[in-house]
């Protein structure tokens, strides 16, 4: 790892890179491909808490890499330190990983999971935003900014249970342009997902107001054991 948590020629060579075979709803890599579409946690019924996909959850999911040792500091050094030199890596990773959600959808709106005005005042710049726009240029897609807001400040999730962080969030996002989202096929954009509570609590906001399809692409994923 270079300095400032910045990653070296050989760090990126380090780095998981997630790719088929995956399951098809929440891009988790499979170790035997002819174990069926989807991971024992999607295929699940639809309110199992583990399951990323179903009626009012998000219709699929890809994720570029794990979230481990060897892309946590970048990702963190972009999220909290202004380390955006990555950015343009990250998004040709991550629009490698989205070209497989546009097979059947080609037409997406990319929108990024907003920030707080507070905290967007504390740091300047999204990193959602600006790893939606580096991707949008790379899969030749649109990216809206203002579609969706965080109307109350959450509180940070790190270390809180998967329940606590879908309360944390539950109700937390309001859709500022109705319009926009009808009949719109969106894929959410974030740079983490741990337990994907805050993206299923965007997907539930953006169906309510008519989106036809919602999916989402992060950067990283945390890998969990399926049951």
């Amino acid at each position: 790892m270079a300095a400032h948590g910045t990653l070296s020629p050989a760090a990126w060579g380090e780095l998981f890179h997630l790719t088929a075979p995956w399951c098809d709803g929440c891009g988790a890599p499979f170790a035997d491909a002819g174990q069926g579409p989807l991971c024992a946690a999607c295929a699940a019924p639809a309110d199992y808490p583990g399951s990323l996909t179903g009626p009012r959850k998000l219709d699929r999911f890809r994720a570029a890499l794990a979230y481990d040792e060897a892309a946590a500091g970048a990702i963190l050094a972009l999220k909290y330190g202004d380390r955006h030199d990555g950015i343009e890596g990250f998004a040709h990773l991550m629009a490698a990983a989205g070209k497989d959600l546009l097979k059947e959808k080609p037409a997406a709106l990319l929108v990024p999971v907003p920030l707080h005005p507070r905290r967007l005042r504390q740091r300047r710049y999204n990193q959602a935003g600006l790893l939606a726009s580096a991707t949008g240029r790379r899969l030749d897609l649109p990216v809206d900014h203002m579609i969706l807001r965080r109307k109350r400040p959450t509180p940070s999730q790190k270390g809180a249970s998967s329940g606590q962080r879908a309360r944390n969030v539950a109700g937390a996002f309001a859709v500022r342009d109705g319009e926009a989202v009808k009949g719109a096929h969106i894929i959410l954009v974030d740079d983490v997902l741990t337990t994907g509570a805050t993206l299923l609590s965007c997907a539930r906001t953006l169906r309510r107001a008519g989106a036809a399809s919602v999916s989402g692409l992060t950067l990283a994923r945390v890998l969990r054991d399926t049951p």
